[in-house]
């Protein structure tokens, strides 16, 4: 008869409890972004989908619960492990679909204030090793054995070009990637923040609910380790049997995926904390208007000032500006507004000052040099960016 038991309400419990979280922080940020800031980016559609998913993970590890998820192995048939093997191996899915729109949402995120481009770089290459790394791992669980449902049915045969050690080894590379990658995304905005003019308070207000992800990388170096352990125990473990002939009735005092319950749950942990760290930052105009009684109009402003299109430039030149230029005929230009990247703000697209956001004050200097070569055309331009102030308003 199916109940749960052992760890079971433990699992449930858990994972329920930070799927409700994840959705409430998450359907705050919406209703900030829509109602509030009335702007909405893709880092809010990756965190969305992440949230989203913690759902049937949730689902899934509640039916591998019900067949025996967390108990003594001595206690179950073959046939409710087999179930539960199968639930855990779907939840899985889930889980690394989740880990993966997090970890994105928070590198675009922080792409909107990157000025160095060396910033850029570190944040497109590990958006391309946590995704390239999770959808591989994802996309193993379903092919590495032929039929499918060979993974969980101990009885049916199958062929496996991939075997448990392989995929533990693979298991355990996506975990260090994950880790790794959390660890970057809580460092590198005090990096980003370091040089910017900007208030000291807002600097470490900003970066320090940002480095809360060094704790999603705790988690993930836990989960990593849980991994390597998962085939060594004598109970049933990670949700795919070392091979069909494994007593698994054999008495025990180890819980049934006594491992994987940890790994379960540390993977839980870490898409819960990774997606809090994406989303507390983006809660500053909402705890504003609720708290500090600022009405919601101050936040529905039109849009950025622009200046004029022939706005002479040259008082705001720095001191130490070098012009490239052989010869000069002067520095005019207009200033830009772009919706799509938020140099003029981390926490709002190019929104008006008064929605919490982190104004940048963007000079545009478009100079003229006259070419030696008559064959060329007589001008050339050089456009270069000098970000002067950054502000949270």
């Amino acid at each position: 008869m199916a109940y749960i038991g052992g760890y079971g309400p433990t699992i449930v419990a858990t994972m329920w409890a930070e799927t409700g979280i994840t959705l409430l922080f998450v359907a705050l940020r919406l209703y900030t972004r829509i109602r509030i800031n009335r702007t909405v980016g893709w880092d809010d559609y990756l965190i969305s989908l992440s949230s989203v998913m913690m759902i049937p993970y949730s689902v899934s590890m509640t039916l591998a619960a019900l067949q025996g998820l967390g108990r003594h192995s001595i206690e179950l048939s073959l046939d409710e492990i087999m179930q539960s093997t199968r639930y855990i191996v779907i939840g899985q899915t889930f889980s690394l679909v989740g880990i993966a729109a997090s970890k994105v949402s928070v590198a675009a995120f922080l792409l909107r204030i990157t000025i160095r481009q060396w910033h850029n770089w570190i944040l497109y290459i590990t958006i391309f090793f946590v995704t390239t790394s999770c959808f591989i791992c994802a996309l193993f669980d379903y092919i590495r054995c032929d039929p499918i449902e060979s993974i969980w049915n101990f009885f049916l045969p199958g062929k496996c070009w991939m075997d448990a050690k392989g995929f533990t080894t693979l298991s355990a590379a996506v975990g260090g990637i994950s880790a790794a990658a959390d660890f970057i995304l809580a460092i590198l905005p005090w990096f980003i923040l370091w040089n910017l003019n900007m208030k000291r308070k807002d600097k470490n207000l900003i970066a320090t609910s940002m480095s809360l992800g060094i704790f999603a990388g705790i988690c993930g170096i836990i989960r990593t380790t849980t991994v390597e352990r998962i085939f060594t125990g004598d109970d049933y473990s990670c949700a795919f049997p070392l091979s069909p002939q494994k007593p698994y009735n054999q008495p025990t005092n180890r819980f049934l995926t006594g491992e994987t319950v940890g790994l379960i749950l540390w993977s839980s942990t870490e898409a819960t904390v990774t997606i809090l760290t994406a989303t507390i930052p983006t809660l500053r105009p909402l705890y504003k208007q609720l708290f500090l009684r600022q009405p919601i109009n101050n936040y529905r402003l039109n849009a950025v000032q622009k200046s004029p299109s022939n706005f002479n430039f040259s008082p705001y030149v720095p001191s130490n500006y070098q012009s490239k230029s052989s010869v000069s005929t002067g520095a005019t230009g207009h200033s830009r507004s772009d919706s799509d990247r938020s140099d003029q703000s981390i926490i709002n697209h190019g929104a008006a000052p008064g929605n919490g956001s982190i104004i940048c004050t963007e000079v545009v200097y478009v100079e003229f040099e006259e070419r030696e070569n008559p064959q060329t055309p007589d001008i050339d331009r050089w456009n270069k960016r000098h970000c002067q102030t950054w502000e949270v308003v």
